[in-house]
């Protein structure tokens, strides 16, 4: 399957002169030339006039030609190359007797080909494991106390921030007056599992969740009352996709799930009342999604796996496509052609 590719120029025209631009053809396909030409002066009435060409390599007749009479009128030129690669001309004229400001732009077959490799799962489970595997994340109350650290192959900086304290004042009649507050006290990562889910028709490239566990030692949350946290889990998703020929990461998602025993007063009642189990997870949620939606975050993924699989695709493939597809990673790769253009 071929790719095609762009290019575009423009100047101002003189009556009479034109705008050429080499078209570098590589392989058989469809040449669509796009050729615009307005005046430059408002007192100006008449519409403007101009020629759009095509000529194939080395022949002094094009091959395909329009005129155009009206003033903001798109000339289009379409050709099948079948057979002839080299240096095609696309060509604008300027007919009217003012000047023009004329616009050209193309879309060939270029010099590459798309190639499709198909991968195991796991091959794309495993380079995201080197790349993540060793992140881990910390609680703490203060401000910028918290922080993700990523695992040191991706070379990005530790992400810090800020866990509010929870707090809620309760007036009568409902409750004597009180005035809760409670803060993190100390949680740690302790696990780390990674999976590719499958791809569909509305995300085709899949998804990479990642799984984060945290252990449970004495009180995680401190202040009026002792809470202990179990069951922990911080999930994080990104839909994979091919951005620039590269395997980039979007739609950030994260959820953090946790059990809590107040030790002192049933669940059952502090919750509806403190919210504090949903206050905490939102503050951990924005947090987190924060880090992973950083610029440099997806710079350093999407170097990071450029780089892991170069060993396997080769450091002259670019990744053009990704999708999953009955259980199998499939890539769609360009691979520049040597001597393509004759």
């Amino acid at each position: 399957m071929n790719i095609p590719e762009h290019m575009k120029s423009g100047r101002e025209l003189v009556p009479g002169q034109s705008l050429d631009m080499t078209v570098p053809v590589g392989r058989p396909g469809r040449i669509t030339i796009f050729a615009s030409a307005t005046s430059r002066s408002l007192a100006v009435a008449s519409p403007a006039r101009y020629r759009v060409e095509l000529f194939a390599p080395g022949s002094p007749t094009p091959v395909a030609a329009r005129e155009v009479h009206t003033t903001g009128a798109l000339g289009i030129l379409e050709y099948d190359a079948k057979a002839t690669a080299g240096l095609w001309l696309a060509r604008v004229t300027n007919l009217n007797g003012q000047p023009l400001q004329a616009t050209l732009e193309a879309s060939y077959p270029g010099i590459g080909d798309l190639q499709t490799r198909n991968f195991p799962a796991h091959f794309l489970e495993a380079v995201a494991n080197r790349l993540l595997s060793e992140t881990s994340v910390q609680l703490h109350h203060g401000r910028n106390a918290s922080v993700i650290r990523f695992a040191p192959a991706l070379g990005l900086r530790e992400f810090r921030f800020t866990l509010p304290s929870l707090r809620r004042s309760i007036s009568p009649p409902l409750l004597p007056a009180l005035d809760i507050q409670q803060q993190v006290n100390s949680i740690s990562s302790n696990a780390f599992r990674l999976r590719l889910l499958p791809g569909s028709l509305a995300n085709p490239g899949g998804t990479l969740r990642m799984e984060i566990g945290f252990e449970e030692r004495g009180v995680e949350l401190v202040g009026s009352f002792p809470i202990h946290m179990a069951r922990m889990r911080l999930i994080v998703e990104m839909d994979l996709a091919s951005l620039e020929n590269r395997i980039a990461f979007s739609n950030v998602r994260v959820t953090f799930d946790c059990d809590a025993n107040t030790q002192s007063l049933p669940v059952w009642i502090c919750n509806p009342i403190f919210d504090f189990q949903e206050r905490l997870r939102e503050a951990v949620r924005s947090s987190v999604r924060a880090a992973f939606e950083e610029e440099e975050t997806a710079t350093a993924l999407a170097n990071g796996f450029e780089r892991g699989m170069e060993s396997v695709l080769g450091a002259n493939a670019r990744v053009a496509t990704v999708h999953m597809e009955n259980g199998l990673l499939c890539l769609g790769l360009i691979r520049p052609v040597r001597a393509a253009v004759a």
